[in-house]
């Protein structure tokens, strides 16, 4: 797939990792009506993406699953690992509170989870074109990443795939699949990366309910 067939209109959009920079990227597009199940968090394991979709997230971030990893961000947070899909948050306990506070944090947390897992599987459901949205994959990464989609998704989808690249320019690597386009860019927010990523995001849109 090439990056001129991922272009139109979808009425469902994901982010799916591997970091917050993709979430952050379709937020500038006008391209994040809500939260995805692993926006802001760290899913730097590939196929343990392809995983949870497989499974309908079952037991994602279930406390059996939980590991406390680390301390990050000049110890402002827990890092706490799902070790089951190689799924970090990140952003959701402070270490100020210790371990009590997750502890005390997690009912909300899951129930948050939960909700955006359910409305993430009633997109898959329903929506007509969803476009996902995935940093940091191989081309056997992808093509996995992609049956897994197919297994949830009911009707069309685009996966949108990119890689750093050093060049400031396009390169749309052609992969022969369905329905993933992979493409390396540059990585970062400067005037020079945005101009490539403007294009890139040229002719993307969302927009509710689209009809058949």
């Amino acid at each position: 797939m090439r990056l001129s067939d991922v272009k139109g209109v979808y009425d469902a959009v994901y982010s799916l990792g591997s970091n917050c920079y993709t979430a952050q990227r379709l937020e500038r597009y006008g391209l994040r009506p809500y939260s995805g199940v692993v926006d802001w968090m760290y899913s730097n394991w590939t196929p343990g993406v392809s995983l949870l979709l497989r499974n309908r997230f079952a037991k994602f971030m279930h406390p059996d699953h939980l590991v406390v990893e680390s301390i990050i961000f000049k110890r402002h947070n827990y890092c706490i690992l799902d070790r089951v899909y190689g799924v970090q948050s990140v952003h959701d306990f402070l270490y100020t509170e210790r371990r009590r506070g997750i502890a005390l944090k997690y009912p909300k947390f899951i129930e948050t989870i939960q909700r955006r897992i359910h409305r993430f599987l009633d997109k898959a459901e329903h929506s007509k074109r969803i476009f996902y949205f995935r940093f940091n994959a191989s081309y056997d990464e992808a093509a996995e990443l992609e049956a897994a989609l197919a297994s949830l998704v009911k009707h069309q989808f685009s996966l949108l795939v990119v890689n750093p690249g050093n060049e400031h320019r396009i390169i749309d690597k052609e992969w022969p699949l369905a329905n993933t386009c992979g493409l390396e860019l540059p990585i970062g927010w400067d005037a020079a990366c945005d101009q490539v990523w403007n294009e890139v995001f040229a002719g993307i849109h969302y927009q509710v309910g689209i009809r058949n």
